[in-house]
Order: structure tokens, then C-alpha cells, then sequence
């Protein structure tokens, strides 16, 4: 659904129906309605804040009501306009116009649901550090956004090596083989060490204190078939992730087939009775 306007009238109309959705109690995530609304209407705001207009942005704010997502919405704010707001989002003032660089802010502007995944990883979103990893993959692709994008949701890509330094995740589906020391990819490790880790991985009892008990229970016993299962849908879904994704994950491909085979060659064929399974494609 699009929540993008063209004046002051279509804006409010916008925020006003996002209201009646809210007060009957249908509206999920008030934080990130507010900031697509921010986002999609970013050059109309704008200028209505250089022209000291700032009626429009304190109205989209009254959206959002917890204060993690205030947290949000404020730092996204004081980073991509030239407003400051209070804690509380009640009060905007303009910045000077030397405290906003605007061309430098339109080119690295990125949606509110993208500043948002990098917070929840710990990412502290600057200019700088946008820029740092703009630059790390220029190389790979033009669309640096949508790599990003991608690269946040699992960490055993062909990204630049750099590039892991710049975003370090938690990853959820690909946690456990990234404790591990699982890498594909071209700054992955070769096959004869990815396997050794699959097999510890394998055969391992998880004691692991930082990840969720109701997490590892997903993991199963040791050696066992429920493990092996868990092991290959994880990669599998690594692995068609990648081949939707923009950018070149190529290697990463290969490795990750590569692994599943040998997991399926080793250990699945080891199992018996397992006609109601099935092997996960990529």
C-alpha cells in the first residue's frame, strides 16, 4: 500500500484514514506506518521544512505511540531531515541550513524499515558509516540498498569481507552455523574445513547460553535425524534466498549445494524409514 502524497491535502487525508485504522485497533506496527509515511513523502517534506512548514511531520508523529518506536522514529528523523523533534515527538524545530546537508542526505536516505533492521542489529546509523558501506560494495552491485537489505538477513553470503565488519548480525536462521564458524562464499572457508564444521555441528550437544532455549530445541538431539533435517533446511533456505537476491552470490551457491549434497550422501542415506521425508531443494 502506498502512503505517498503530493500536497498538504492528500498527506493529511493520508494520515487521517492511518488514524481511523488506528483508533479501530487494526493498525499492527504504528512505527513503521509513521515511517513509510516519512519516507515515501520524503522530498515534499522537505521543503516544507525549509520553508519553516512544519505542520506535516508533527502530525505523521502523533502516530506512533510506544517509546521504542519514538526512539526509532526520532533518530531516523534527526538523521534524514532537517527537523528536531523531543523525546516524546510532541515538538519539531527546524535545523539551520548549514546543519543539513542535503545532497549527501537524499543520496544515502534509506527507508525507515531498512534504518530499523539496522538498529535491532546494533548498527549505529551515521552518514559515515552508510558511506563506509556503500563504498565496500560498489564493486558488486549499483543497487547498495537492496544489498544491504539482503545481506542483514543471513551472514554466509560472497559480500565484501569488510562489509561483515561494518554490519556485524545476529542472524537468526543461520545463527547457530555462523557460532559455529560456518562461511560460504568467496570469503567462506574451503569445503574440507565447511564440512568438518557440519559434522561438529552434527554430532555436537548444544549448550550454547546465548541463543534462545526454544531456539536450539528447534536443533534437536545429536546425530540425530531431527538435527540432520534442521541442518538442511537452514542451508537450502540460504540458498534459494541468495538466488533471489540482487548482487553476485555465486560461490556462496555452489557451497551451500555443495554442503547439501554432502549431507544428504553422509547422513541421510544413513537413516532408514525415511520415505516421509523429504529433502529440501534449493
Amino acid at each position: 500500500m502506498s502512503l505517498a502524497g503530493n500536497d498538504k491535502l492528500t498527506i493529511g487525508a493520508i494520515i487521517k484514514s492511518v488514524r481511523l485504522v488506528q483508533q479501530a485497533g487494526y493498525l499492527k506496527d504504528a512505527g513503521s506506518c509513521a515511517g513509510q509515511i516519512l519516507y515515501e513523502n520524503y522530498e515534499y517534506l522537505i521543503q516544507q521544512s525549509f520553508h519553516r512548514n512544519l505542520n506535516s511531520i508533527p502530525e505523521i508523529l502523533r502516530i506512533v505511540k510506544s517509546k521504542r518506536d519514538k526512539d526509532l522514529i526520532r533518530g531516523y528523523l534527526h538523521l534524514f531531515f532537517p527537523v528536531y523533534a523531543n523525546e516524546e515527538l510532541e515538538k519539531c524545530k527546524p535545523k539551520k541550513v548549514e546543519e543539513f546537508r542535503r545532497e549527501e542526505t537524499k543520496a544515502l536516505l534509506i527507508d525507515f524499515e531498512l534504518y530499523k533492521r539496522l538498529t535491532d542489529a546494533k548498527v549505529e546509523v551515521t552518514f559515515d558509516k552508510l558511506n563506509d558501506i556503500r563504498l565496500e560494495v560498489r564493486f558488486v552491485t549499483t543497487n547498495w540498498k537492496a544489498y544491504l537489505e539482503s545481506f542483514l538477513k543471513w551472514p554466509t553470503t560472497d559480500a565484501p569481507a569488510s562489509l561483515s565488519e561494518l554490519v556485524k548480525v545476529g542472524w537468526i536462521k543461520a545463527g547457530l552455523l555462523s557460532h559455529f564458524g560456518y562461511h560460504v562464499g568467496m570469503s567462506g572457508q574451503p569445503s574440507a574445513m565447511r564440512i568438518n564444521i557440519l559434522d561438529k555441528l552434527f554430532n555436537a550437544t548444544l549448550t550454547i547460553h546465548y541463543f534462545d532455549k526454544s531456539y536450539l530445541s528447534e536443533w534437536a538431539k545429536p546425530s540425530s535425524l531431527e538435527r540432520l533435517m534442521k541442518m538442511a533446511r537452514t542451508i537450502a533456505a540460504l540458498c534459494r534466498n541468495a538466488k533471489r537476491s540482487p548482487g553476485n552470490f555465486t560461490q556462496a551457491i555452489c557451497d551451500w549445494e555443495e554442503d547439501l549434497e554432502y549431507l544428504h550422501r553422509t547422513y541421510y542415506k544413513t537413516f532408514l524409514n525415511l520415505q516421509a521425508l523429504n529433502w529440501p531443494e534449493t
